[in-house]
């Protein structure tokens, strides 16, 4: 039957789920609900996922694999559909099209895609039901829940708890997302919003966001609300072998960096306080470089006495420091890891930032250290940063508030953006392409410019060798605004079977932010698309927060 809720426009459709034992008793019919969802249309008529839908296509995929499974295509009119054979005991997502029809009536064009967080229903459970956040393809959404799914809503759309700037962001192993500390207001007016001076009222709270029913809920045990031991902005954190989370360092309730570390076990009582860190850090890199053991973290920069040096840190304690080439904090971190891509040397590239002072009076880095993860040391030199936009292409370049993402298959680092001041004035459109292979800057480099200067945005790696840069600071006749859209480095083959980079859309084609901002986070989810939380709106002299969360459909 066709439902709907008080605020949203849904669908149901009632799938079978088949399991097949291979004995004689035959398959055992489940049941398996599923809920197609989207945007309230009266709020977000340019999110309704449903509008023009004559067909429906659902199919399933194993998780961690692309191919998808029994795909069936059925009119959209709210009626019940058959899904046989979905595996039992196996974690897969179901995938769902919305699709409009040809002249003749046949169906043609996606409008648009979701797909359920993963799933795995065992022989014997009853009836379930699954939801699925619908969005256009290519296009912003709020990040919405249904409500009760098996009694038809009311939905909502929802944000987090807490106004978080500069929070910490970590994908558990159930699919959902931890989001520690950050700070609920910011200093205005305030000379340079980026410094850690104009940051006030750090956070002790944590939160988690469920990517299957798109909610927020604080961390919370019997015993009451769960708090890190210690209140803190602009932190780093990974995720341990142990499934453990690792928050490092951060700007505490005095405005001042710390060395502390807190440990939280998503299954155990929640916050222990870690070994720390040898130097206090904030707006700093953690990186895990090896899974071996109870796992290996690399710490590098940060702003504190850490500015200068780099820690090794396991749960145990800290195993080796040193110096760096340089001081940095507000740099990137990236991770070539032999898994992801076996022909590279493992390392982690630290590209730009800045240090060497207090803030307001540092200097802008404007080379790379590579340190290696076997030898367990930084290379001896520096490497320089690149631009494009000059006609010496590649040519060294100062960056700090940029993003960087790695696409393994292509061996390629992308770092796009930033300023090139220290004051976060002057936004780049440089987009550079690093090759882990070759270890230098790639010709690629040379035809690459942003379609805006961006500083302080964001970078995504996407499946299919697509990088999302979203956000950020412009310029516009020399004033400075918000960046409002997203840009999209993606491939394609030309006419004469060429792989070919190429980064879009132009002005003309525009993919809008629901909510723009900068200096924010991004995370992808467990249900394929992209989470955007936190950062800042309006103008950079009176900065405020973005309370507001939104989710990216980038299929």
């Amino acid at each position: 039957m066709r439902g709907g809720f008080a605020s949203c426009r849904a669908a149901w459709i009632t799938l079978a789920l088949l399991g097949l034992s291979g004995c004689d008793e035959g398959e055992t019919k489940l049941g398996l609900n599923v809920l197609l969802y989207g945007p309230p249309p009266g709020q977000y008529e340019d999110q309704d996922p449903f509008a023009n839908c004559s067909f429906v296509k659902l199919c399933y995929k194993v998780v961690g694999e692309t191919k998808l499974k029994d795909c069936q295509v059925s009119p959209f009119q709210g009626g019940y559909a058959e899904m046989p054979r979905l595996p039992l005991s196996e974690e897969i997502v179901l995938v769902a099209e919305c699709l409009d029809q040809d002249v003749t009536g046949a169906p043609m064009n996606v409008l648009s895609r979701g797909q359920s967080a993963p799933i795995q229903h065992d022989k014997g459970e009853g009836e379930e039901t699954v939801g699925i956040f619908m969005l256009p393809v290519s296009s912003f959404g709020p990040t919405y829940s249904p409500g009760d799914l098996a009694a038809g809503g009311p939905g909502q759309v929802t944000t987090t708890t807490t106004a978080r700037y500069g929070a910490t962001a970590v994908e558990l192993f159930d699919g959902n997302v931890l989001m520690c500390g950050g700070v609920k207001n910011i200093k205005s007016p305030c000379e340079d919003w980026a410094s850690p001076k104009c940051v006030e009222q750090a956070l002790a709270t944590c939160e988690l966001y469920n990517p299957a029913d798109g909610t927020f809920s604080l961390v919370e045990s019997p015993a009451g609300l769960v708090l890190m031991t210690e209140k803190r902005a602009f932190a780093s954190a990974v995720e341990l072998p142990s499934g453990e989370i690792a928050i490092f360092g951060g700007i505490t309730k005095n405005g001042e960096p710390s060395n502390t570390v807190d440990i939280y076990d998503p299954i155990g009582p929640g916050f222990v306080a870690g070994p720390p860190m040898t130097d206090t850090r904030a707006y700093h890199t953690a990186t895990l470089i090896s899974s071996a053991g109870s796992g290996f973290v690399l710490l590098a920069g940060g702003y504190g006495t850490g500015e200068g040096t780099w820690e090794v840190w396991t749960p145990d304690g800290v195993l080796a420091t040193d110096k760096l080439a340089q001081s940095r904090w507000r740099h990137t971190a990236t991770h070539i890891s032999n898994k992801l891509d076996p022909s590279a040397r493992e390392v982690v590239i630290l590209a730009g930032g800045e240090g060497g002072g207090e803030p307001g009076s540092t200097t802008v880095r404007d080379n790379m250290e590579i340190f290696d993860v076997a030898a367990q040391m930084f290379d001896p030199e520096p490497i320089p940063l690149c631009s494009n936009q000059g006609e010496q292409s590649p040519a060294p370049a100062k960056k700090t508030l940029h993003a960087a993402a790695f696409v393994p298959k292509r061996h390629f680092l992308y770092v796009a953006g930033g300023f090139s001041d220290p004051k976060h004035q002057s936004p780049t459109k440089d987009i550079c392409v690093w090759h882990t292979v070759q270890e230098k800057w790639s010709g690629e480099a040379g035809t690459f410019l942003l379609k805006k200067a961006r500083g302080g945005l964001s970078a995504t790696s996407l499946p299919g060798n697509v990088v999302l840069l979203a956000g950020g600071l412009t310029k516009k006749d020399s004033t400075l605004q918000v960046a409002d859209t997203v840009e999209i480095v993606f491939e394609y083959l030309n006419d004469k079977g060429e792989t070919v980079v190429d980064i879009g859309p132009g002005d003309a084609f525009p993919i809008p932010m629901l909510y723009p901002r900068w200096d924010h986070g991004a995370i992808p989810t467990a249900d394929g698309k992209v989470l955007f939380f936190g950062g800042l709106k309006g103008l950079p002299t009176t900065p405020t927060m973005v309370e507001e969360t939104e989710a990216f459909n980038p299929q």
